[in-house]
């Protein structure tokens, strides 16, 4: 008897998850090789044994995949892509580097049943970094500007600002003494030494997630097959309230199988998630093709198209999601996918939900329009030259309305429509 004992002394979760799948892999290939090596030595035992065995042996079967793509897209999102973007202060785009290792492991029993888990792990930028680009007292405090670049008349005079002149030791433009000596109450309190760039909360380890599926497979003669079940969506920051669950039907339609696999599946979400923008329900339709089979060399064609019903609450947009469309390249256990997602509605996307603040600190950039397919733009927020901009804007002569129609057409990028990226793994069976 071979005994596995894990100690979990502060470990990181993108290590646990790995290292989980890492020791899957292993125990199950040793599994494997000790059964082959019992059953080179019982060879002469009788053949109705042997079936049975090998029978029992089929009952339960574990499928995992390992593969690292470029950008964790789902359903027509971009979580990664856009999620570093945010972080880095870069325009969203159509190809990502934000590497992640999605592993997947299925366990299926031959009477239908099946458990599987699927991770995303960021495998970039999972540090927090300072985005904002300001210089605060605390983290989250009102900016600091060292020896009053912006000049009075650029500066707005109800700008909320804490001025910091070294040289004369001025922490703000007026001090109020009634106030208590407390940095987060009374700006006179600040200690020049804790006056630095502060990271905000907006690391790609907070983006870790697992998918946990039971479900049900049914095969017919004349129907096709049917899939019944749910899955949970977890997330390491409980903060970002991303968990959430759905419940779900596959069918897979009994004609041109084994030329289009049709399969139609139906989502239905019973905890809605205003937070992140998932629709309330998800319905698409997905073809596919295997070419060269049963060959060590082959070739995988799949498309899926999406629909969504109620974007979220606040917007109430139905349309076609995406068209998602993979081909994949296998070499026995292998594999090299090429992968775009078309998002036909991109006003689906144009909404608060989806493209979130990157951090608990920094302020929601709220959305000029829902309807005119542009969102904020990254790299155009925060800085010295974009925060200049945004005060000389203000200096203008005119109605609240303009100012925010030229900050929206200054600071605005349109929604990339198309998605690619690529993905690089193998499969196992035991």
């Amino acid at each position: 008897m071979i005994t596995y004992a894990i100690i979990f002394i502060h470990i990181d979760w993108k290590y646990f998850l790995i290292l989980l799948f890492i020791f899957i892999s292993i125990h199950f290939s040793v599994f494997a090789e000790s059964n082959k090596s019992k059953q080179n030595k019982n060879e002469k035992m009788e053949s109705n044994l042997t079936e049975e065995l090998n029978s029992d042996d089929e009952l339960v079967t574990i499928d995992v995949t390992h593969e690292v793509v470029s950008d964790f897209v789902w359903r027509g999102q971009s979580f990664s892509g856009d999620y570093i973007s945010r972080r880095d202060n870069l325009p969203y785009k159509s190809f990502a580097e934000a590497y992640t290792y999605v592993p997947v492991a299925r366990i299926s029993h031959k009477n239908g049943f099946f458990f599987e888990m699927e991770a995303n792990i960021a495998l970039k930028g999972r540090g927090d970094r300072d985005s904002d680009q300001r210089i605060q007292a605390y983290p989250g405090g009102n900016p600091i500007d060292l020896n009053k670049w912006a000049n009075q008349i650029v500066t707005p005079q109800n700008y909320e600002t804490i001025f910091y002149d070294p040289t004369n030791a001025l922490y703000a433009e007026s001090c109020n003494t009634s106030l208590p000596n407390d940095p987060f109450l009374n700006p006179c309190s600040i200690n020049p030494i804790q006056i630095k760039p502060f990271p905000e909360k907006n690391g790609l380890a907070r983006t870790d997630g697992l998918f946990t599926t039971f479900a049900y497979e049914m095969e017919t003669r004349r129907l096709g097959t049917f899939t019944v079940g749910s899955w949970w969506y977890f997330k390491k920051d409980r903060s970002s309230k991303n968990t959430w669950n759905e419940y779900f039907i596959w069918w897979e339609l009994p004609w041109m199988q084994g030329i289009l696999n049709p399969t139609l599946q139906s989502f239905k979400q019973t905890s809605a998630n205003t937070q992140a923008g998932y629709s309330s329900q998800y319905t698409s339709l997905s073809f596919g093709h295997h070419f060269l089979k049963d060959k060590d060399i082959s070739v995988e064609l799949t498309t899926n198209i999406g629909y969504v019903w109620v974007n979220n609450p606040e917007s109430q947009k139905s349309g076609l999601n995406d068209i998602t469309s993979t081909i994949k390249f296998i070499w026995n256990q292998y594999f090299l996918s090429l992968n775009h997602a078309h998002r036909p509605d991109i006003n689906l996307y144009d909404n608060d939900k989806i493209y979130f603040r990157n951090s608990e600190s920094n302020p929601q950039v709220l959305n000029f329009s829902e309807r005119d397919g542009a969102t904020a733009d990254p790299s155009k927020l925060y800085g010295v030259s974009n925060e200049l901009v945004d005060r000389v804007i203000n200096q203008f002569d005119a109605s609240d309305l303009i100012q925010d129609f030229a900050k929206n057409k200054l600071q605005s990028q349109m929604i990339p429509r198309n998605l690619f990226w690529i993905g690089l793994g193998m499969n196992q069976t035991f």
